[in-house]
């Protein structure tokens, strides 16, 4: 799609390329090249950059198939030098240029004139060039992270964009004003101001790394945490993933769902308390008393968790992720909208984790049984608006390849411990989540 989408914007562009623009447009992407340079990675293979600064500037200075071009040789040299895999560089270097090829239509669409020619005028073709781009860009990438893992479309691109939405307002001005600062001042004070950018960009990397490493850090707790009981190994990590979805169908910001994966990260975090040790290594159903020491997990955790001031908004939801809707849950006993938002989603991703994960007395559920026995519990054990948005016919294929996706833990979990009994309903899976 993007290379059809680079062929015919380049044939459109083709009668508009103007040699004498090359020099502005060389110099920008200059700039581009070496933005791509300082990249950071992050999840799932992705990278982060402030490529676009000087691309959308060259739009602005020069709309044309030159600006188009210079952008295919600024993103090629860095993949070649970054050592990219060629099916990745290849298609980097299509959406970058075809993002670009359609900023610049747009632009001259709209009305726009190149800033190399005069800087008097409207920066309303600029701003709907601007966002033409950032829609072409993260469309792009959207599209094939949704085919790669298997994932809707729609929601990809929500979570791409939900972000940056602000992000993208603050900087258009400010990638206009890069662009009016060559037009009328040159490469040099141009350079005097790119420089600051690049600078904080670098520090804007280097706290995401290390909040990336804080994260992974979490992981290996978790997981040291879960390692004694080869039952609930991964479902930290599985709670959280799935607390993704249910977030993004419940319509949480991109911004609060990513709060809401590291409560569901650190739901359990309690159970490092040695007195659920010998609980948690138990391979049977646990007695009336067991499972009331189990029952104090939720807000031991809570309490463990608000000793870290960063956290101290995922507390409520650590503490109430095994309260109910009708209020027959625990800690407290809350119920209906008393219940922490967050800890109303992470309780629906704890169940379908339960539910699906084989123990001993029973086998796990299959996806489809799954949404039935939520379906059942609407209203009862789960807030009726999340579960129902989740359940939708349009939003459960996304979790049912999440779960399925995890198949192969399980199955190797199974072959460990030996044979296990047929599975029975779920309609309490909630207490299944020890």
């Amino acid at each position: 799609v993007v290379a059809v989408l680079l062929t015919a914007t380049a044939g459109v562009l083709a009668s508009g390329f103007d040699v004498n623009t090359m020099g502005s447009v060389a110099f920008f992407a200059l700039l581009a090249f070496t933005a791509h340079l300082l990249e950071y990675h992050r999840p799932r293979g992705s990278t982060g950059n402030i490529s676009f600064i000087p691309y959308m500037a060259g739009v602005a200075v020069a709309p044309s198939a030159a600006a188009a071009l210079a952008t295919a040789l600024s993103v090629a040299a860095s993949e070649i030098l970054l050592r990219r895999a060629p099916v990745k560089a290849v298609f980097n270097v299509a959406q970058y240029t075809a993002s670009v090829a359609v900023a610049s239509i747009v632009y001259l669409s709209a009305g726009g004139y190149p800033l190399s020619l005069t800087t008097d005028h409207s920066i309303i073709p600029f701003a709907a060039a601007f966002f033409s781009y950032v829609v072409a860009n993260t469309a792009s990438v959207s599209g094939v992270i949704a085919v790669s893992e298997r994932r809707n479309v729609r929601q990809v691109w929500r979570q791409i964009v939900g972000g940056s939405v602000l992000f993208d307002l603050f900087a258009l001005p400010a990638v206009y004003g890069f662009a009016y600062v060559f037009a009328a001042y040159g490469a040099m004070w141009t350079l005097a101001v790119a420089l600051p950018l690049f600078g904080i960009r670098q520090l804007y990397k280097a706290n995401y790394q290390l909040e990336r490493i804080n994260e992974e850090l979490l992981q290996l707790m978790v997981a040291a945490i879960e390692a004694r009981d080869p039952y609930t190994s991964g479902h930290s990590q599985r709670v959280a993933t799935y607390s993704r979805i249910v977030a993004n169908a419940a319509g949480v910001s991109a911004r609060h769902t990513e709060r809401v994966y590291t409560a569901a990260l650190l739901h359990d975090v309690g159970k490092i308390h040695e007195e659920f040790a010998p609980i948690l290594r138990k391979p049977g159903r646990l007695s009336d008393e067991e499972f009331a020491v189990m029952k104090s997990h939720s807000a031991k955790g809570a309490a463990l968790v608000a000793r870290v001031s960063q956290f101290a908004d995922i507390v409520a939801a650590i503490r109430g992720h095994h309260e109910a809707w009708n209020g027959s849950g625990y800690p407290d006993g809350l119920a209906g909208d008393k219940i922490p938002y967050w800890a109303r989603i992470i309780a629906v991703a704890d169940t379908i984790d339960a539910m699906t994960t084989d123990r001993p007395y029973r086998e796990g559920l299959d996806p489809d049984t799954v949404r039935t026995e939520l379906a059942a519990q609407i209203g009862r054990q789960f807030d009726p608006r999340i579960t129902a948005a989740l359940i939708d016919t349009r939003v459960w294929p996304t979790m049912m390849r999440a779960i399925n996706s995890f198949q192969p833990d399980r199955a190797a979990a199974r072959v460990a411990v030996g044979r296990l009994t047929p599975r029975h309903s779920a309609a309490v899976a909630s207490q299944l989540a020890r």
